[in-house]
């Protein structure tokens, strides 16, 4: 199984759904650039990629279409782990210059911006011309002032905050060994870096092979509730995706990216969808460190509740934060507060060591 890479930490908050009157439509790519973007890929793989979908715009940009009837368990792409972009990709001039400190998904976008820099005279080219440009980017990380004032009291705002620092700390690292090879690979500045380490972080899929950018499978658009991902074929070595429906042709094929709430689909992604059933809300808490029970307590939200979560770069740490989800039964919604908000708040008020103990024997 693959799935749709999730740059920073997960613990989400709800958020609303924003529509910028501002906002770019998307630039349209040519429909001769389109029209040659899979052939040129068949070509390269010298295989089939897909008999079942084409390319066209969309008002979310570049999507795939059903080009005939495609039925529930159709594999409807292929695309060989030979044709994707990894961090394996990086020049072996550079490769061994780069701090083990920077993550894959800044690796990735050093890949991409080489290829980018190299114009035609790069092999991927095609599919370079292909991906968006930062102005029809609406993560947060683009945002102006005004616009994160908005959402100065969620934790979108501070994770966005956090998201520049650790992409400006990989460009910190990178851009000083990049610049004795820039007659080879040219050069770049803040802002491409930012543009790129959005791009991978929006785009690409982690699997068990690692990071990687998957051409054509990357046009793909998110729909919450399918059940359509895109998953690993070791055996094969490829990456494909299956239909968990039927599609009748000209309609648009989608899949899941993953189970996001909104605010994860804003920070990475730049869109928001309504009625999300992965939407959720967050809590912060703090336990006193006079609290006697403290490391008790500590132990115990570890283990049920908040465990140490990794980083871009795969580090571990402790949050602070506890994720709320909408109450739901077998018959669909439920009602009341969630149990484990309610098991939380025992942990958290407990003032003796017999108190945790029948909290974890009533819940756990």
């Amino acid at each position: 199984m693959s799935f749709r890479v999730a740059t920073l930490r997960r613990w989400s908050l709800h958020t609303v759904v924003f529509n910028f009157s501002s906002s770019p439509s998307p630039q349209f790519q040519s429909h001769s650039v389109l029209h040659n973007f899979l052939p040129w890929l068949e070509n390269k793989a010298s295989s089939t990629i897909s008999s079942s979908l084409s390319i066209s715009n969309s008002s979310y940009g570049n999507s795939l279409f059903a080009s005939k009837s495609i039925q529930t368990g159709d594999c409807i792409l292929q695309v060989p782990y030979s044709l994707q972009l990894t961090p394996d990709n990086l020049p072996p001039e550079i490769k061994p210059f780069i701090s083990e400190d920077v993550g894959n998904i800044a690796k990735l976008a050093t890949v991409l911006l080489i290829h980018k820099n190299l114009g035609q005279d790069s092999e991927w080219h095609p599919y370079i011309s292909c991906l968006p440009p930062q102005a029809e980017m609406h993560n947060t990380i683009f945002w102006n002032e005004s616009e994160l004032e908005m959402i100065r009291q969620s934790s979108v705002y501070q994770e966005t905050i956090y998201q520049k620092s650790q992409i400006e700390k990989d460009f910190l690292e990178i851009k000083p060994v990049f610049q004795p090879f820039c007659q080879s690979f040219g050069d770049f500045t803040w802002k491409d870096f930012m543009h790129a380490c959005t791009l991978v972080g929006s785009r690409a899929w982690g699997s068990t092979k690692g990071l990687s950018l998957i051409p054509f499978a990357d046009f793909l658009n998110h729909d919450g509730i399918s059940e359509a991902i895109v998953m690993s074929d070791d055996d094969n070595k490829c990456s494909e995706v299956f239909s968990d429906r039927d599609y009748v042709p000209g309609e648009q094929v989608l899949i899941r990216y993953g189970k996001f709430s909104n605010a994860t689909l804003m920070l990475d992604f730049g869109f928001t969808i309504p009625y999300n059933i992965y939407d959720q809300v967050q809590i912060q808490y703090d336990i006193p460190k006079y609290d006697p029970l403290r490391h008790t307590k500590l132990e115990l939200l570890q283990q049920y509740f908040v465990p140490p979560t990794k980083d871009a770069k795969g580090s571990k740490y402790s949050v602070n934060s506890f994720a709320i989800k909408e109450v739901k039964s077998a018959g669909g919604k439920g009602k009341g507060v969630p149990q484990s908000l309610r098991a939380l708040a025992r942990v958290l008020s407990c003032t003796t060591l017999q108190g945790v103990k029948n909290t974890i024997f009533d819940f756990f």
